[in-house]
C-alpha cells in the first residue's frame, strides 16, 4: 500500500476541516495516509512518502497561512524530486476575486519547481468548506487513484 501524508495549515480550522475529509477520499483510495498540521511536520520526513498533499489557505493580499511559511521555504528538491503531489485550500472569492487561493497557487508552484509531479488539478474552495466536505473527499480519492 503506497503512503501519503496530508500537511495543512490553518489558522480558523477551515483548512483542518477540508483535510478530513481529503484524508477519507485517499484511504478510500487505497492509501496509507498520515494527517499533519504543518506545525508538527519536518520536511525530512517528506521522504517517507510515496504522496505529499498540502492544504493551506489564503491571508491577506494572496499570501499562506502564517504557520505555512517556514515550512514553504524549507521545501526543496532534496526531498520532492519526483514526489507525487497535489495541494488544496478555501478562499473567498467574493472578498478576494483577484487573490482567491493564491496560497495554494504559490504551494503548487514550488512543488513543481522542486521536481514534484502535480498528479490532480488543485482543489480551491470558495466560501464555507462545510458544503464541500463531499467535493473534498471525491478529490481525494480521484487523486489516490492518479499514483
Amino acid at each position: 500500500m503506497s503512503k501519503a501524508i496530508v500537511i495543512f495549515g490553518s489558522t480558523m480550522g477551515n483548512t483542518e476541516t477540508l483535510a478530513a475529509s481529503v484524508v477519507e477520499g485517499l484511504k478510500e483510495g487505497g492509501k496509507e495516509v498520515t494527517l499533519k498540521n504543518v506545525t508538527d511536520a519536518k520536511i525530512e520526513e517528506l521522504k517517507d512518502y510515496d504522496l505529499v498533499v498540502m492544504g493551506c489557505s489564503t491571508w491577506g493580499v494572496g499570501e499562506l497561512q502564517d504557520d505555512f511559511i517556514s515550512f514553504y521555504d524549507a521545501l526543496n528538491d532534496d526531498v520532492l524530486n519526483g514526489k507525487n503531489a497535489a495541494v488544496f485550500g478555501p478562499g473567498d472569492r467574493a472578498m478576494y476575486p483577484d487573490n482567491f487561493c493564491d496560497a495554494v497557487t504559490i504551494i503548487e508552484e514550488k512543488l513543481e519547481k522542486c521536481g514534484a509531479k502535480i498528479i490532480e488539478d488543485c482543489l480551491k474552495v470558495d466560501g464555507d468548506v462545510d458544503d464541500a466536505l463531499d467535493e473534498a473527499k471525491a478529490w481525494g480519492l480521484s487523486v489516490a487513484k492518479n499514483v
